[in-house]
C-alpha cells in the first residue's frame, strides 16, 4: 500500500494506522467484525519526519514502524542530470499512448525543463 504524504496525516489517523499495522486487522465503519490484513507499506513525504516527531506532530511509534528501510531521494531540482532521461522516458510513453510520432524536445526546451535556461527580461 502506498501512503503518499504520510507526514501530513493527522495524529488521529496515525493512531488508527498504527493499530492496523500492529494488529494486522481493521474494522469497516459500522461493523464490529475484524478483517485480517497482510500488507506492505511504502510511505512517502516531503517533510522531515524526524523533525515533526520531535515537534510532536507525528507519532514516534508509527515513525519507527514505517522507517525500517528508508530511501532518501533528493528533489529533482537537485538532480538536473535526470531531467533529460525522464523527459525521454515520458515522451516515449506518450508516443506509445497516442500511437504516433511526436516531436522531440528542443535543446532550448530541455534547458527550461532542467532549470538551466537564462531568464529573459
Amino acid at each position: 500500500m502506498l501512503l503518499d504524504e504520510i507526514g501530513d496525516m493527522s495524529l488521529d489517523l496515525q493512531s488508527k494506522l498504527l493499530r492496523v499495522l500492529q494488529e494486522c486487522t481493521y474494522e469497516k465503519t459500522g461493523s464490529n467484525q475484524p478483517i485480517k490484513v497482510n500488507s506492505r507499506i511504502i510511505a512517502t513525504t516531503y517533510r522531515d519526519l524526524n523533525k515533526i516527531v520531535t515537534d510532536c506532530l507525528f507519532r514516534k511509534d508509527l515513525y519507527h514502524r514505517i522507517n525500517l528501510f528508508p530511501i532518501t531521494l533528493p528533489p529533482l531540482r537537485d538532480r538536473k542530470e535526470d531531467v533529460p532521461l525522464l523527459t525521454k522516458h515520458f515522451l516515449e510513453i506518450f508516443r506509445q499512448d497516442f500511437g504516433r510520432q511526436l516531436p522531440g524536445i528542443s535543446p532550448e526546451a530541455m534547458d527550461v525543463l532542467s532549470g538551466s535556461a537564462t531568464p529573459v527580461n
